[in-house]
């Protein structure tokens, strides 16, 4: 399991492992293993997070739980079956795409919208990793310059760059870093809010 999934279940309150007081690490015991293990079964099924938590809140129960995924499941199986049917119809008109007949969907079917919200948040979530990778390359290679140079001017030339040009570029370094945690944050929302 990725250390982000876990620091997620942390944040959402499923897991609170003790804290080592000489390092400040978190320690994880067996019970938060088993915990983790019950936990990854359940979203491996596609039970919502804040279900797991009433679960382990002893608000709700797994059968619960469980039965509410499993009702969302036979509802999905039909609304895939329908979509199956459109796929068969589809291939066998065998249009062009200037032939396509959109009115063959019928957008009032819950599963289409549905269906439309989370390709829309997918093509969101492409986007801004798109963004966040373009965001990594800039930084990465103004670090690679910017430092090279800075050392070089210092340690080679002896001279240092005048204070009121390294203040603006160690803002900007920061203000590319703020911003690539403000775009995986919105990457991380809107993935869970796909998933669940």
């Amino acid at each position: 399991m990725k250390k982000a999934n876990i620091r997620y279940y942390e944040d959402e309150g499923l897991l609170a492992p003790e804290r080592n007081k000489e390092n400040n690490y978190r320690e994880y015991s067996m019970q938060d293993v088993e915990d983790l293990k019950k936990i990854k079964f359940l979203r491996v099924l596609g039970v919502p997070v804040k279900d797991i938590k009433l679960v382990k809140e002893g608000k709700r129960t797994v059968s619960d739980v469980v039965g509410m995924r499993k009702a969302a499941l036979e509802r999905e199986l039909a609304e895939l079956s329908e979509a199956r049917g459109l796929c068969d119809e589809l291939m066998h008109r065998n249009d062009t795409f200037d032939e396509l007949d959109v009115t063959l969907m019928d957008m009032q079917n819950d599963f289409f919208k549905m269906r439309g919200v989370k390709i829309m948040k997918l093509d969101k979530i492409y986007r801004l990793e798109s963004y966040r990778n373009m965001c990594n390359r800039i930084w990465q290679t103004v670090f690679l310059i910017y430092m090279p140079v800075m050392l070089s001017l210092k340690f080679v030339f002896h001279y240092e760059l005048p204070f009121w040009l390294s203040v603006p570029l160690m803002f900007s370094a920061l203000a590319a870093v703020a911003v690539m945690g403000v775009i995986d944050y919105r990457i991380e929302h809107y993935k869970e809010d796909s998933m669940s």
